[in-house]
């Protein structure tokens, strides 16, 4: 009877630490001090869409959807930030499934029909080269083959016209927005398509993609 006992203490036991695991799991993320003095904040929190909405809509789409502490898209209309932001620093946590693409915009406005009309890119995956790229139209510092369903870091760093592309802490990409080497490079591209491409000062966070999943995006005003 007291060995019976004793095992079943140990069952509950186990299966108390189990719930206590999955619990804190479920948590939703939070900022450091340290980050919080630094001017960090959350816009996914792994629970709450509350900074965002459908790209030319009022509400969150359906292919996005949050679990187990995850953003995840699978195609269609992307999310687009409730704010404003000018010079900052993004950054966040993603993969992309076998087959997948993801994308991350900024300084976007919502007067062209997609985010690529007005914003600048950092191309996560399946686009036939190196992660980190805008579209082709500055060359990579460094290139970081793309590995399906692995996570990696990422940061977007802008200030002024200076744009720089992270990941993994390496520096993979920097740029100078509206510079000759920019406007010969927009010129001879698909962008040219689009009047003042990547010239807006400040705008949208977007996130595209379809099999990419996101967790702790967090941005700081600079």
């Amino acid at each position: 009877m007291l060995a019976g006992m004793k095992a079943w203490k140990i069952f509950l036991g186990a299966t108390g630490l189990a719930l206590a695991a999955a619990g804190a799991s479920a948590e939703a993320l939070r900022l450091t001090a340290y980050e919080r003095a630094q001017g960090w904040r959350l816009l996914f929190d792994g629970k709450s869409l509350s900074d965002w909405r459908g790209y030319r809509a009022s509400k969150v789409p359906a292919n996005w959807q949050v679990a187990d502490n995850r953003l995840t898209g699978s195609g269609g209309t992307p999310l687009i930030a409730e704010e404003d932001y000018q010079d900052f620093e993004l950054a966040f946590d993603w993969k992309v499934a076998e087959g997948g693409v993801g994308e991350v915009y900024f300084h976007v406005n919502e007067d062209g029909k997609s985010p690529e009309d007005t914003g600048p890119v950092m191309q996560l995956a399946g686009h036939n080269g190196a992660i980190g790229g805008n579209g082709g139209l500055s060359k990579h510092w460094r290139e970081i083959p793309f590995q399906p369903d692995t996570w990696y870091q990422a940061k977007i760093v802008v200030f002024g016209n200076l744009v720089e592309y992270w990941i993994n802490g390496d520096k993979v990409m920097a740029y100078a927005i509206d510079d000759k080497e920019w406007r010969a490079a927009v010129a001879g591209s698909r962008f040219k398509a689009y009047r003042d491409y990547g010239l807006e000062r400040q705008g949208r966070i977007v996130l595209a993609g379809a099999g990419v999943t996101f967790r702790a995006i967090k941005v700081r005003p600079l």
